[in-house]
This record gives structure tokens, C-alpha cells and sequence, in this order.
């Protein structure tokens, strides 16, 4: 996390409420957290395992005030990083950017002669790993439900990224509600503009240590919105060549006998990936973006998450906090000779079907 002045960089960041109007605070009560289920914890690396303390040890969560506020003439470029009228940082919007991240955004905004300038009311739905189809449903697209407090010529400033995730994204704020009739803007990862008014929220997440509820009942209301497929148990396979299982096909073999269907979200259209996991009671898969849509499973489903010993997160535990899922992880060393959690696991069939036996998945 960057310091309110660095001074190797030189970045100067200042608080949004220094520069910025608050127009609403909504308070949150805390709320009660229980520890996963971890299988093979004893291999976790002990730097990885502190990270994950917050989120996994901790009784109690505190609750966190949501508040939105309005910003004037600001300049937002590298993932909805904001900066002032004076190229300073609004810390509410550091969300995992590094200090090289941000000094770049800074030097190349003060290098450009002329920013486009958008006129009129935007809300920023923008962060860092906007990309990724966890980050969009549960960290930016909960947001735009805040579109109440504000008035009603506001529009959204959403990523520009990838065909398949545009999809996503387009799909996504469909099923939001949104009216037909709202200003989407959409921005680049390299883009940047100057706003006239922009409105940030600040405190529904902060990944890997606080997801309030709200995130996940936004998630719900989207969930009542589609039909499900009936599937009670389901295997999520990766659609990626990153943090695969190089024996996936004897585990979906098993795993058939138990009664799961696999499917491959990353294969399925928004719709469809909330309707394959609408009726589910019982949902395995490997960390990563496909498991994000246990939080269209049942509540109170048992969840079985397949991680690398090496990969800190605790994002899919928040999400089944307050879903009251049963959720357990496998921990698995990867065949990777320096343990990269992007390398491929070979998961123990036995332990795996020992698991859903005693679990009753």
C-alpha cells in the first residue's frame, strides 16, 4: 500500500473527503466469520498463511461505512485510479495498485497536453482486476445498485476489456435493472479522462479482507432473475492453462459416480453460468474465476475449492460467509519446481471422494 507521500516516487495522495462532497454514509454491522475447512493446511507456506489470517481467524468481522461521494474535475486512467485537478491520488481508489502502477499513471497523465473531458454525472464502477469476472460481479457491478442515492441523469463508467468479459459486463448490467437508458461509458486499461463529476464508492470491499454483505446480496437479487437448470451438484472445470488439474479428467470420471455434471463456465454465457448454478447444493472446482458463481449456488450449499498451498485468498470464503455455505479447500503443492500457484496440480482421487463421502456432497 503506498504511504500518503511517497517520497522515493513522489506520489501524494489525499483523502476523498478532502477534495470531494460526501453525499451519503450507509452503516454496516459487523458480522459473524467462521474459519474454512482446510484440507492439507499443514502445506500452506507460513508467508501465505498470514496473509489469509485476517480473513480466515477472525471471529468477528467489523462492520465498514459504504460512502459515496462526489468528485469535480478528476482525472481517472489505470484501472479507475483517480487523481485530482493536481495529479494527487484519491486513496479511496488504490485498490492493489503498486507504487510503479501509479507513478506511471501519474507522469504519463502530466505528459499528456490535452485529456479528453467528459462532461457530466458518472458512476465509477472501475478498480484494480476489473478484468476478472470475480472482481467485476462482486467488487465494481454491486455498485451501480447505489445509483438510488444519486440523481437521475448519473451514467457508469465501466472497463473496456476483453471480447468474452465485455460479454459479461454488458449482460451483467442487463440483469442489474439498469434502464435502458443509462450512459454507459467504457474506458481501457490505458485510457485516461478528465470528469467533470465522478462518484466513487468506498467500502463494500477490500479484497482479501472485507466483503460487506451488500456485494453479495446484489449478486442474489441477480441470481432471481434467471431460471435454473435443475443441476443439484456441479463440477466447475478451468477454462484457462493457468492453476489447471493435470488429472482432470479421472477426477470428472469420479466425480460422475457422485451424480456431479461439469460444465466450463468460461464456455457459457452470463445467463447460463448463474443457471447451472442456481439449484446447486454441492459445487467443486478450482480456485479461481469460475468459482466466483458459488454465489449463485443455494444457500447453505457445501462448496469444495481446490487451491494451490501457495495462492493467498480468502475471497471465495467471504462470498460463502455470507451465503452460509459449507465451505472447504483442498490444499495441493503444484508440480511446479518453485511451487508457482499458476502451475498445475495433481489432486489425490482418493482423498477427494473420502471428502464427498464424509461430507455427504
Amino acid at each position: 500500500m503506498v504511504n500518503n507521500v511517497d517520497s522515493q516516487s513522489g506520489i501524494e495522495v489525499i483523502l476523498a473527503k478532502d477534495i470531494g462532497c460526501n453525499v451519503i454514509t450507509i452503516h454496516n454491522d459487523g458480522f459473524k466469520n467462521k474459519k474454512p475447512n482446510i484440507f492439507n493446511e499443514n502445506i500452506i507456506p507460513e508467508k501465505i498463511r498470514r496473509a489469509m489470517s485476517t480473513g480466515w481467524d477472525s471471529t468477528d468481522i467489523l462492520g465498514r461505512d459504504i460512502r459515496i461521494i462526489e468528485l469535480h474535475d478528476v482525472i481517472v486512467g489505470e484501472q479507475g485510479l483517480v487523481l485530482d485537478s493536481n495529479f494527487r491520488v484519491i486513496k479511496e481508489t488504490i485498490t492493489q495498485h503498486s507504487a510503479v502502477e501509479i507513478e506511471g499513471f501519474i507522469k504519463k497523465a502530466k505528459s499528456l497536453t490535452d485529456i479528453e473531458y467528459i462532461q457530466g454525472k458518472f458512476l465509477n464502477l472501475r478498480k484494480r482486476g476489473e478484468q476478472n469476472y470475480g472482481h467485476w460481479l462482486i467488487e465494481c457491478l454491486p455498485k451501480i445498485s447505489f445509483l438510488t442515492y444519486l440523481d437521475e441523469d448519473f451514467g457508469v463508467l465501466v472497463p473496456d476489456v476483453s471480447s468474452q468479459m465485455n460479454l459479461v459486463i454488458d449482460t451483467s448490467l442487463r440483469l442489474s435493472g439498469a434502464s435502458s437508458d443509462l450512459m454507459i461509458m467504457k474506458m481501457g486499461k490505458n485510457d485516461i479522462k478528465r470528469f467533470q463529476t465522478l462518484v466513487i464508492i468506498d467500502g463494500l470491499t477490500n479484497h482479501g479482507t472485507y466483503m460487506a454483505p451488500q456485494a453479495v446480496q446484489f449478486n442474489n437479487r441477480l441470481r432471481d432473475s434467471v431460471q435454473g437448470a435443475g443441476l443439484q451438484k456441479v463440477l466447475l472445470l478451468r477454462d484457462s492453462p493457468h492453476r489447471g488439474i493435470s488429472n482432470v479428467d479421472h477426477l470428472t470420471s469420479v466425480l460422475k459416480d457422485f451424480g456431479f455434471t461439469a460444465i466450463t463456465p468460461g464456455k457459457l454465457n452470463f445467463d447460463e453460468q448463474i443457471s447451472a448454478l442456481k439449484d446447486a447444493d454441492s459445487v467443486i472446482g478450482v480456485m479461481g474465476a469460475e468459482m466466483t458463481n458459488i454465489v449463485y449456488a443455494n444457500e447453505g450449499a457445501k462448496i469444495l475449492n481446490i487451491a494451490p498451498a501457495s495462492m493467498p485468498d480468502t475471497f471465495f470464503h467471504f462470498i460463502s460467509v455470507h451465503k452460509t455455505h459449507l465451505y472447504n479447500e483442498f490444499r495441493c503443492e503444484t508440480e511446479s519446481q518453485d511451487q508457482n500457484r499458476n502451475s498445475s496440480m495433481h489432486v489425490d482421487i482418493d482423498n477427494i471422494c473420502e471428502i464427498v463421502r464424509n461430507l455427504s456432497f
